[in-house]
């Protein structure tokens, strides 16, 4: 399981659709939630888009994130081009 925090609402069925094509579920944040910390201490890594993410968001996933040795990728577009980066960077090369 991926987080990605923050990204561009309107093109979060494409964000999903790419995480298909790389066989990765994936929840997608654009805002604080409700036990947020429980939501994903259990991922396998956050990519936080943080051009489009609220301060406070941005820091509570940094510290849960290095809490629970969470792999974090920050990324100051929230573009598919550049979430397409941060997977590959995640499965270690692509396809």
């Amino acid at each position: 399981m991926i987080a990605i925090i923050g990204g561009i609402k309107g093109i979060e069925r494409e964000y999903k659709n790419l995480m298909d094509e790389y066989n990765l579920r994936c929840r997608i944040y654009n805002k604080t939630c409700p036990s947020f910390q429980k939501k994903i201490k259990n991922c396998e890594a956050c990519i936080l888009f943080t051009n489009t993410v609220s301060h406070k968001l941005s820091l509570s996933c940094t510290k849960i994130c290095k809490k629970n040795n969470i792999k974090l990728i920050r990324v100051h577009s929230s573009s598919l081009n550049k979430l397409k980066e941060s997977l590959c960077e995640i499965c270690k090369g692509c396809s």
